[in-house]
This record gives C-alpha cells, sequence and structure tokens, in this order.
C-alpha cells in the first residue's frame, strides 16, 4: 500500500461544465482508493496552469494525476501546460507509457503525456479515456512510490544501501531513430564500497523485451549475391520469370514422338526416321504423317510431331536387316489408344513468363536455388547476415581444451555452445571474442575489440548482481551505450540484457545473457534466434508456439513464468503432442544435461497466474497442458 497524499485533475470542458460526463477521474480515484489510504482531492477543470499551480502551491499533494488533453486537437494542451511549470522533467514515465500502450493500440503515437516535478510534486500527464488512463498508470504505479521518496528526499531500501540509482538518456542518435522509449540505466555503488542489493532496473516481461530488441534491431543491409551462394539466404523482393520452361515442347516419357495418322481408322503402323535424345543436336526432324523418332524424356520434339507415345504401348514391327546408326529397329505397332498432344509439356508448362516463382522474405533452400537456376536467375538480392562475436567473462573460465583442475577453474562451455548455435543458424561470420577477467581494463578491452569486430555481442556473464558484474557500468561509462532493459520476469534469465550503442558510426546490438550455462541458452533461444531471424529477414522469425500436455504433473510454480526443458513426443494417451521434461528432478539453471536433445520450451505460467484448478488434474499420470516454443532450425 502507497500511503501519500494525491490530486485527479480530469482536464476537460464538457467535464467542468457538468461532472457527470466524467468516467477516466472516477476509474482513477477507485484505481488509487484501491492501492492507498490517504487524502484524495479530485478536481474537474478547464483552465490547467492555474489549477496545477494552486493544487501545488496550496494542498502540497505528494502526485496529481491529470487525465485528458494529451492528444493533437486544438484543445489539447495539457502537455504545454504541464512543462511550463515543472521544474524537472522525467520522461521515462512518459515514455515508457507509450511503449507499453503501443503494444495494445497504435493510437497511443498520437499521445503526448509529460510527466516531471514541480517544487515536491510529481505530475504526471495521462490519457483522456477511462481505459487508457487506469492502463497507463498501471503500467507506471510499480515505481512511484520509491519516485516519491526521491523527490521528498526520504530514504529507501536502495538508499539505505548506500547506492545510486541514475537514470539518463542517451545523448547520442542512432541509426534507429534515437533514444525515444527507453533509457539507460547506470548502477554504481556508495564511496564506502558496499554494494548494490537491489537492481535498479525494472522487470519486465519477455514480451515487452522483445518488442524493445525488434524495436532497435534493423534489417541488415541488402546485397547482390550470386546464385550459387545464397543457400540459407533471404530474398528480398518477388521473383518473376524472364523466360518460360521447358523453353521448348518437350516430352515427358521415354518412347517414340510421333505424326499421328489423320484417319483415325488407319493401322497404327509407325516408320522411324532417327531420335531426339535430350541436349542432343538434329532434334528437328521433319515428320509426314505414320512417322516418329526414338526420343527420351525432356527431349525436345520434332515440330511437326503431335504426340508422344511411351514405349511400353509399342511392339516392334520390323526390324532393320542390319543396324543403321544404332538403330536396329524400323517400325513400330501402337497398341493402344493415342490422342494429340498426349505426354508433351508445352512451352512455359512449368513457368509461364512473367510468373511469380518466388516471395520476398522466403528463405532460400535448395528447392528454392534449383527454381532460380531454372528461370535463369545469376545473381539474387538478399539481407547480409550479421556478423556476430561471442565472448565471456569471468576470471573461473579457462579454455576447453586446458587439463581438469582443481584451482577453482571451470571450462568455459558456454562460448563453444553459443557459437556452435550460431553456425547451426547459418550464421557465417561467427567470432570468437574472448574470455575477459573480471576487471574493468579487460572488460573494456574485450568490449571494444568486439564492437570493432561485429554487429552483434553476444557476452555471457557480469550482468547479475555480483561485485564482479561490471558489464552494465562499462557499456554505459565507456561506450555510451543504451540498456534497454536489464532484468526480466522469466526463469531462468532474470539478468538478461539487451542494450545499443554506436560505435564508428555503426549501430550495434548487446545481449548479456546470464553466466549459468541454461540459462545463456535459455535466453539464447528466446532473444537472440528471433533476433537474428528478424534482420535477415524471415517473415516469421519468432518460434511457433503449440499446446502440449506435460508428461507428468506440475505440482509447484515459480513467482515467475518458468521455461522448463522438453522433448516433443506423440502418443495414443493424448490428442496433442507430449512434452517429456528433460531432467525432470533437477532443472536448475546450471545443469546443462536439462537441455539436451530438447526441441522445446515449455512455458510454465506464474504462481500468481494461475487459480488452483491448474493443479487439479487426473488425466492417466500425464501433466498440465500449457503452451511450448517449437525450437526449430535453431
Amino acid at each position: 500500500m502507497i500511503d501519500l497524499n494525491f490530486a485527479v485533475v480530469t482536464v476537460s470542458t464538457t467535464c467542468y461544465d457538468d461532472p457527470i460526463n466524467d468516467h477516466s477521474g472516477p476509474a482513477l480515484i477507485k484505481y488509487m482508493a484501491d492501492k492507498s489510504n490517504e487524502n484524495i482531492q479530485w478536481i474537474h477543470l478547464a483552465s490547467t496552469v492555474e489549477t496545477l499551480l494552486k493544487l501545488s502551491d496550496e494542498l502540497r499533494p505528494h502526485l496529481i494525476l491529470t487525465t485528458g488533453g494529451t492528444g493533437i486537437s486544438p484543445d489539447d494542451v495539457t502537455p504545454e501546460a504541464t512543462r511550463d511549470i515543472i521544474t524537472k522533467e522525467i520522461p521515462g514515465i512518459s515514455q515508457t507509457m507509450i511503449a507499453k500502450s503501443l503494444a495494445i493500440t497504435p493510437m497511443a503515437m498520437i499521445s503526448r503525456p509529460v510527466c516531471g516535478i514541480y517544487q515536491q510534486t510529481l505530475i504526471i500527464n495521462l490519457p483522456g479515456s477511462s481505459k487508457g488512463c487506469v492502463e497507463c498508470l498501471d503500467f507506471v504505479y510499480p515505481i512511484l512510490k520509491h519516485a516519491i521518496d526521491l523527490i521528498q528526499n526520504k530514504r529507501t531500501e536502495v538508499d539505505i544501501t548506500h547506492s545510486a540509482m541514475q537514470i539518463k538518456t542517451n545523448r547520442k542518435h542512432h541509426s534507429c531513430g534515437g533514444d525515444h522509449h527507453h533509457h539507460h540505466h547506470h548502477a554504481e555503488t556508495s564511496n564506502k564500497g558496499e554494494r548494490l542489493r537491489h537492481s535498479p532496473f525494472p522487470m519486465i516481461s519477455v514480451d515487452d523485451a522483445m518488442n524493445i530488441i525488434f524495436e532497435y534491431a534493423n534489417k541488415m543491409p541488402i546485397i547482390d549475391k550470386p546464385l550459387t551462394e545464397c543457400l540459407n539466404y533471404v530474398c528480398v523482393e518477388d521473383i518473376y520469370a524472364k523466360e518460360p520452361f521447358p523453353p521448348f515442347r518437350a516430352s515427358i516419357k521415354d518412347g517414340y514422338a510421333v505424326r499421328l495418322y489423320s484417319d483415325p481408322s488407319h493401322e497404327k503402323i509407325y516408320e522411324i526416321i532417327g531420335r531426339s535424345d535430350a541436349g542432343g543436336e538434329n532434334t528437328n526432324i521433319p515428320l509426314m504423317e505414320g512417322q516418329c523418332v526414338v526420343i527420351n524424356t525432356g527431349a525436345k520434339l520434332p515440330d511437326s510431331a503431335n504426340a508422344v507415345i511411351q514405349i511400353e504401348d509399342t511392339q516392334v514391327h520390323e526390324y532393320h536387316p542390319t543396324k543403321t546408326d544404332g538403330l536396329d529397329e524400323k517400325s513400330i505397332r501402337i497398341t493402344t489408344e493415342c490422342s494429340m498432344n498426349q505426354d508433351i509439356r508445352n512451352i512455359g508448362d512449368d513457368v509461364h513468363i512473367g510468373e511469380l516463382v518466388l516471395e520476398k522474405n522466403v528463405r532460400l533452400g535448395p528447392a528454392e536455388l534449383g527454381l532460380l537456376a531454372t528461370v535463369g536467375l545469376r545473381t539474387v538480392r538478399v539481407y547480409d547476415k550479421p556478423h556476430v562475436v561471442v565472448l565471456s567473462t569471468g576470471n573461473e573460465l579457462m579454455p576447453i581444451d586446458a587439463s581438469s583442475s582443481d584451482n577453482g577453474k571451470i571450462r568455459d562451455s558456454n562460448k563453444i555452445m553459443l557459437m556452435s548455435a550460431l553456425q547451426n543458424l547459418n550464421i557465417l561470420n561467427v567470432i570468437d571474442g574472448g574470455t575477459a577477467k573480471d576487471d574493468e581494463t579487460s572488460v573494456i578491452q574485450t568490449l571494444q575489440s568486439a564492437f570493432e569486430l561485429a554487429d552483434i555481442i553476444i557476452s555471457t556473464g557480469g550482468v547479475s548482481m555480483g561485485d564482479k558484474d561490471l558489464i552494465k557500468s562499462i557499456l554505459t561509462k565507456q561506450f555510451n551505450a543504451t540498456i534497454h532493459f536489464g532484468r526480466l520476469q522469466m526463469k531462468p534469465g532474470k539478468p538478461t540484457t539487451f542494450a545499443t550503442c554506436e560505435v564508428n558510426g555503426k549501430k550495434k546490438l548487446f545481449f548479456g545473457l546470464p553466466g549459468n550455462p541454461v540459462s545463456a541458452l535459455v535466453t539464447y533461444w528466446l532473444f537472440v534466434v528471433p533476433t537474428l531471424k528478424h534482420m535477415m529477414g524471415h517473415i516469421q522469425p519468432h518460434h511457433p508456439i503449440i499446446r502440449v500436455q506435460l508428461n507428468q504433473p506440475i505440482e509447484y510454480l515459480d513467482p515467475r513464468p518458468e521455461y522448463i526443458r522438453v522433448i516433443i513426443e506423440w502418443s495414443t494417451k493424448s490428442s496433442i503432442p507430449i512434452a517429456r521434461i528433460v531432467s525432470p528432478d533437477n532443472q536448475c539453471s546450471s545443469r546443462l544435461l536439462s537441455a539436451r536433445r530438447c526441441t522445446g520450451l515449455a512455458r510454465l505460467p506464474s504462481k500468481t497466474d494461475v487459480n488452483s484448478s491448474f493443479f487439479n488434474i487426473n488425466r492417466d499420470d500425464l501433466g498440465q497442458q500449457v503452451d511450448c516454443l517449437l525450437l526449430l532450425d535453431i
């Protein structure tokens, strides 16, 4: 419960004239009343500046919530009025509301909330709709108590640990258009050397994190590439046939290309006067009625031939006394009924000129390359593939070929695991970025080299709450990076971090994955794989999601949604796939055995997202039904 004094200001001429028209003010009052228990002031007004000043000067509330007037019509002036009186703007609050609202409605793009401080009052502009204002307040509610304590110069839990949280905007504009939704965070310990015990980063959902990443992950540059080098690239444009296939009339069967008698009652005996082989010369032999040539599948028909008779439907009528040019058959008899144009592929039967043969954003596999070769393409416009650096951090790491040691060292399994996963995803330029020691100089040098070599940097370790976890502070201090998120509502992988920065005029994406092997692999699957596919032009970069039935009941849920490693199977016991939990007795984030042969990530809801019926199952010893991400082509 938040104990505070606050005021709700409805900015509306209509509501000012007749308060009964106001629905947003009561909605906010109800929301806050459910959360707190102290003084509430509710004002209807049309003169925004004067009322805000009066409320702040006379009532001195901790918080003023305005609703209405944040749009783009001539009468919408709440942001301007607010900006006129505040002495410190807090863009992070307004940007968070816009970013989260965009996931609900595109109309959020034309909302212009301003949030800031006047004297010791926090003022937050909310939308005018009753639904929108409550949603936006709910988005920012978790930080209100801490923000108000900071404004009031009170000691909070974070302050008591002598830790400072600094939130500042990134002043560099990236190629994506600048940091217009999110701010980077920089957490420092105090001068007394005491450790940070509370993360300054808000915990956000997996879906919100993915939306943020896609906002900054631009498509790779478009290049022209020889057809022979295009396997697993994604084509940029629709491709139309510039020539027909087949380019000539071709035989569908092995047999005889004949010129049928115009009189159907004529005896079906045909004289052989030559042959037409696939790719051979002298294929256009003129035929008279009753004449034919031996022909192979795919060979060009003589212009005068009007049917192909397969060899199984003929008999030899007469042989040459001696072989002539390898032909000992002089004539044949057709033993079945035949018709004009039978077993002939006409020009353009498979592909006609101007036909769409391949849609854009399709990955070029063997069949696609064969099709493009068929229609004569030599080069294809495709999305380039990114250069990716994988690096590790930690004094405890030693090379994988090191001999066994008992001095506290472990082999660096994360690097070979992630580099192999990237190669399996058909990333061609995967670079070993080395291992950084747990000191600033080593981390800075390792990151500097990585940023110069690659478009995307994947690091494991160094992003949690230990005093040796230096990645986040070095990113912001040394590289002016924007940390878009640093804590996730998920298990495993809570400290996963995503940041962007600009090096040598080029935007770089940074994924800071946890150091525990399973956490690193799960967060790679969840975030890095869709990002890479998105950047390389895949039309569907996300993992397919199916409904599965667990092979055994789940009796406990974590406070965070959990992604457990499973093997997808099919059984007659269930109409939906069975998800067999890998290492069900131990799925901890350090146990890589729980990921072997894994083909899916079953998503367990948090314990607050379900009711008791989730645990009440009776399905022949099978478990609950849950959503599962299929790990395909990874």
